[in-house]
């Protein structure tokens, strides 16, 4: 009983918890009061509020920075694997499934961020655009900076849902790497990642759209080919 009692008290902190974030209209990156500030606030035991704190963090709301304090995550709440990818073992028609629903959308994420991108969003853009280069110019590992370049687009679409979908979709990018043998980095990934950054720059709706479609056909039909050998 006490037990039961002790978990509702975890779930009403953390919905109190969430409460204050979004009546603060807190953003990701944004640091919440401190502990003390929330005992006093929520009147509850130490216990119970890291409890609840533990609880967010699992659900990816927040983000616990040793030293620092606790902040909103990046995640915005979204699930690591809310699709159940992990236990889809079929790694080429995973991909080549994710590839089909990104081509569904993606290219008219493209148009929207060729409308709606802000100056501060086309720069970003470019800066996760050139962060990609450089890894691939290194040789080194480039799936987080292949996703935060897709991730920018949908952030400068001016949508939010869109913004959930893409971090969500965007697990499949390693995949991709990892299936293509990364043998599409300069003819595909460079090439459309720059055609994509420079059509959402002047505002092209209709380029940004068709090399946004070419970046993920390339990538379709690449993974085509090799379920149909490996068949």
């Amino acid at each position: 009983m006490a037990e039961k009692r002790s978990a509702t008290l975890v779930e009403k902190a953390s919905k109190e918890i969430i409460r204050y974030i979004i009546g603060n209209k807190m953003m990701p990156g944004e640091q919440l009061p401190t502990e003390v500030e929330f005992l006093e606030r929520l009147h509850i035991s130490r216990g119970t509020l890291r409890e609840a704190f533990k609880v967010l963090v699992a659900r990816n709301i927040l983000e616990i920075r040793q030293g620092a304090g606790t902040f909103i995550s990046n995640k915005k709440g979204v699930p690591d694997d809310p699709l159940g990818l992990n236990f889809i073992y079929d790694d080429s028609r995973l991909v080549l499934d994710m590839l089909d629903v990104r081509m569904m959308f993606e290219p008219r994420v493209a148009e929207l961020a060729a409308v709606n991108a802000t100056p501060e969003q086309k720069k970003e853009i470019a800066v996760r655009a050139a962060k990609l280069e450089d890894c691939i110019r290194r040789g080194e590992p480039y799936a987080q900076a292949d996703c935060a370049f897709h991730r920018s687009i949908a952030e400068a679409s001016g949508n939010h849902i869109v913004e959930n979908l893409t971090y969500i979709l965007n697990s499949s990018v390693s995949k991709n790497i990892e299936i293509t043998f990364d043998v599409q980095r300069e003819s595909n990934t460079v090439y459309y990642h720059r055609k994509i950054l420079k059509a959402i720059e002047q505002g092209s709706i209709d380029n940004a759209r068709y090399f946004m479609m070419m970046h993920l056909n390339l990538l379709r039909e690449f993974v085509l080919d090799k379920i149909e050998r490996e068949q």
